[in-house]
């Protein structure tokens, strides 16, 4: 009975150490994901000001603003990197790679 009762307790405790384990991956994926989407907001918000500066002619500010951009899009990238990473996930993220290769050309254009 008492070998029942210890094995019942070994089960009991793993179970509760992988659900505290999934929840921690949770937390860690939405917080990766609340991460990414306010960066990418902000990558484009900063996109549009830059071509807002680039189309008035004045390219010193158009530059200045589009490697903020391009800094918080490789931010934003990262974040969904590692929020596919919590979740196990690998599919495309050579696609998301490849976008952070971008967003350096960007920062790195002017």
């Amino acid at each position: 009975m008492s070998k029942l009762l210890g094995i019942l307790l070994i089960l009991f405790f793993c179970l509760n150490q992988s659900d505290l384990a999934f929840a921690a991956n949770e937390k860690e994926f939405l917080n990766y994901m609340q991460d990414w989407t306010e960066k990418k907001e902000l990558a484009s918000k900063y996109l549009r000001e830059a071509e807002e500066s680039f189309k008035a002619g004045d390219e010193l500010s158009g530059c200045s603003i589009q490697k903020k951009a391009s800094n918080y899009g490789i931010e934003a990238t990262n974040s969904l990197i590692s929020a596919m990473e919590a979740q196990g996930a690998t599919d495309g993220l050579e696609n998301l790679e490849a976008g952070l290769n971008k967003w350096r050309e960007l920062g790195d254009f002017c």
